[in-house]
């Protein structure tokens, strides 16, 4: 499902490690910004290695805001964003996939992917749950 989001796709298309560390930079900068008082233990993510917060909203399509103090995970979790933002509801069966992609193209070692994979299925739990599951 990753396929809809060209900064997804981008990342993952992009062999030189530097200018990946440029786009996810680019994406954790231009992400919406985390309200403050949302840095609480209840929305932190316990399986990150670093301080993480995520904030999942729904408004017609899912809503991810995530703040890191890593700016590479910032990054990453700002184009899951993207991702959610396009989540239907045919799409939530199939997963998310982006953690195993970035893995498999060697953009994250396995602590990452652990994290991110608990971050997409938390999107899709909530997805089900306010879009209402699948056809």
């Amino acid at each position: 499902m990753y396929e809809k989001s060209e900064l997804a796709v981008k990342l993952l298309s992009t062999e030189n490690e530097l200018d990946r560390f440029d786009m996810l930079t680019d994406a954790a900068f231009a992400a919406e910004k985390f309200p403050e008082r949302s840095k609480t233990e209840e929305n932190r993510l316990v399986s990150c290695e670093t301080k993480t917060w995520c904030v999942l909203e729904f408004d017609g399509k899912v809503k991810l805001l995530a703040e890191s103090d890593s700016i590479f995970v910032k990054g990453l979790c700002a184009i899951l964003a993207d991702i959610a933002a396009k989540l239907e509801k045919a799409d939530l069966a199939t997963g998310i996939g982006f953690a195993d992609a970035c893995f498999s193209k060697g953009i994250i070692d396995v602590k990452r992917k652990n994290g991110l994979e608990y971050l997409e299925k938390k999107i899709i739990a909530f997805a089900i749950k306010n879009i209402g599951g699948t056809k």
